[in-house]
C-alpha cells in the first residue's frame, strides 16, 4: 500500500484535541510501532488531508467560519494547505453537508477557476505551453541544449501568471504537465479554457464517490474495496479476532455511512502512507 485515505471517526470530546485523538485512534495500526501485529500495520506516516484538494467535506451552510472545522496539515515542506471556500478536511458531522455527493469537489473546482481569473487580471498574459514546446523541439539551443526539457518547463513555469497560479494551493494540481516524451504535454485545465465557469466546474468536478477507508468510533478499520470491505480490529490479531465486524447497510459507499453518524461525531480525512 503506497497511500490510502481513511476517514477517522472521533468522539465529541476529541474536539478539544483533534491531533491527540487522532494519534490515539490510529496508534493500533501504526506499522512502525513495534508493538502491533504486522498484519495490522496500515500506516507509517500520516497527515490530515482533504480540504485543500477538494477530497474532504463540504461545509454546511452558515458554518464556514466555525472554529470546530478541521483543515489540512501543512505540506511536508511547511507550505500551508488552506481549504477552498466551503470545503474542509473534517469537523463535527452536523457541520458537514452530505446532501450533494460531489459538492466539495465542485467548490474546489470553482476556487481554481476564480483564482486563475483573479490572477489574470493583475499579471501579464502568459505564453502558452505549446509555444515553449515548439521552440524546444525546433531550436536545440533554445533552452541551453536541454535534452530532457527541464529547462523548458522551468522557463514556462517562471512566467509571473503561471507561477502565481501554480504556487497557490487552489490551483489543485501543480503536476499537470506531461513529460516532453509524451505525445501531448498539457497545461492545467483552466489555462486557456474557452467555456464558462459553470461548464468548467461541471467538467472538472471529481465525480467518483468520495469512497474512503473508515476508522470507526469503536476501533474498526474498514478497508474499502470495489466490491466490499475488510474489517481490521484495533485490539486483536486480525487472523484471530473473535469479534463480529460492523456491517454498514450501504458499502462501499462510505459517505452514506458517515452521513448517518450522530451529529457530534468528529470526522477527519487522513492521508496515510505505508
Amino acid at each position: 500500500m503506497a497511500g490510502v485515505t481513511v476517514t477517522v471517526c472521533l468522539p465529541a470530546e476529541a474536539a478539544d484535541d483533534v491531533e491527540g485523538a487522532l494519534t490515539k485512534a490510529l496508534a493500533p495500526f501504526d506499522s512502525d510501532s513495534g508493538n502491533n501485529p504486522v498484519s495490522r500495520g496500515m500506516w507509517d506516516s500520516r497527515r490530515i488531508r482533504g480540504g485543500s484538494n477538494g477530497m474532504g467535506f463540504a461545509v454546511a451552510s452558515g458554518h464556514a467560519d466555525d472554529p470546530r472545522l478541521v483543515h489540512d496539515n501543512p505540506a511536508p515542506g511547511g507550505t500551508p494547505r488552506p481549504s477552498p471556500p466551503g470545503v474542509c478536511a473534517g469537523g463535527p458531522r452536523a457541520l458537514l453537508d452530505f446532501s450533494q455527493p460531489h459538492l466539495a469537489s465542485e467548490r474546489a473546482a470553482a476556487a481554481s477557476w476564480d483564482l486563475w481569473h483573479s490572477l489574470s487580471a493583475v499579471h501579464p498574459a502568459a505564453v502558452p505551453l505549446a509555444d515553449y514546446v515548439d521552440r524546444w523541439q525546433n531550436d536545440p539551443t533554445a533552452f541551453g541544449g536541454d535534452g530532457y526539457a527541464d529547462a523548458m518547463f522551468s522557463a514556462y513555469r517562471a512566467q509571473p501568471l503561471i507561477k502565481a497560479y501554480l504556487d497557490h494551493p487552489f490551483s489543485l494540481d501543480s503536476g499537470f504537465l506531461g513529460f516532453i516524451g509524451d505525445s501531448d504535454p498539457s497545461e492545467h485545465p483552466v489555462i486557456g479554457y474557452a467555456g464558462t465557469r459553470a461548464e468548467y466546474i461541471r467538467e472538472h468536478t471529481w465525480t467518483r464517490s468520495a469512497n474512503t477507508d473508515v476508522l470507526t468510533l469503536d476501533g474498526w478499520w474498514l478497508e474499502v474495496y470495489e466490491h466490499g470491505m475488510q474489517a481490521i480490529h484495533a485490539f486483536c490479531e486480525p487472523e484471530l479476532c473473535p469479534h463480529d465486524a460492523p456491517r454498514p447497510a450501504i458499502w462501499p459507499d462510505s459517505e452514506a455511512y458517515l452521513a448517518d453518524l450522530p451529529g457530534d461525531t468528529i470526522l477527519v480525512r487522513v492521508h496515510c502512507h505505508c
